[in-house]
């Protein structure tokens, strides 16, 4: 019963050990994204002597300092530990016998000498797993709290850098903006400086004035059409002009 008991804990401290392992993980790549974002930002942001400078490099240094926190954590959450466990089987084999033959050497029947040697390794049995289990139990606790600063110090840390990653987007679309602005008069005074340059170095050629156009050519007076036909009625003594004297009758 006691035996089945104190096995029971000695199991679980072992798998707490494995899992206390396996938990590093997720705070190495929260460590290592966080670290990352930090570097980039503190890389590529555009430093000035205002407040909003100030403040970014404050949570940025906070964000390291945190960073570094949780790495040192980290770090002390698995190294320089030692853990038991029970002998191996052939070391706890050759125990009993040892014990049978101790018994036997001291007047007991072999039947007597294997019961007293059973009773006598069932008790150190017990005290090897208790040894062990409070041994590596106080190392868990140990790991167990060094893991959780490491996993709060790197949550402070992404706590630290959303508002500095808000600060570096903020300077780097108004810098950008900025620049824009300067790049197009740039180019514009450029290409204006180039056109005056080309212009007094290949002056353009003068055209030749025109010449003055011919007067136009003197239309021919319209031919002689002559006096329309005269109008007349039939059966009238009209007036009409004779081409000699008429002769006088007698």
């Amino acid at each position: 019963m006691h035996l089945e008991l104190f096995r029971k804990q000695y199991d679980f401290e072992l798998d707490k050990h494995t899992s206390l392992t396996s938990a590093t993980n997720i705070p190495l790549v929260a460590i290592t994204v966080v670290a990352s974002a930090t570097s980039v930002i503190l890389v590529d942001y555009r430093y000035g002597l205002d407040a909003l400078t100030y403040t970014f490099c404050a949570l940025a240094a906070a964000t390291l300092g945190a960073v570094s926190f949780s790495v040192y954590s980290l770090f002390r959450s698995f190294w320089n530990y030692e853990y038991r466990k029970l002998p191996c089987s052939t070391d706890l084999l050759k125990h009993i016998g040892e014990l049978h033959d101790w018994h036997v050497g001291n007047g007991s029947t072999p039947m007597d000498a294997r019961i007293l040697a059973d009773a006598d390794f069932g008790d150190y049995l017990l005290q090897r797993i208790a040894d062990a289990t409070d041994w590596n139990g106080q190392n868990n606790v140990v790991r167990g709290n060094r893991l959780h600063r490491a996993t709060a110090a790197i949550a402070l840390g992404v706590a630290f850098l959303l508002p500095t990653a808000l600060m570096y987007a903020y300077n780097k679309v108004t810098a950008d903006e900025k620049t824009h602005q300067v790049r197009i008069v740039a180019t514009i005074t450029t290409t204006t400086k180039e056109v005056l340059m080309s212009s007094s170095q290949n002056p353009s050629p003068r055209q030749p004035a025109s010449a003055p156009a011919p007067p136009p050519a003197p239309v021919p007076a319209a031919k002689p059409a002559g006096p329309p036909n005269a109008a007349f009625k039939p059966n009238s003594d009209p007036s009409k002009p004779s081409a000699g004297p008429t002769p006088s009758k007698k």
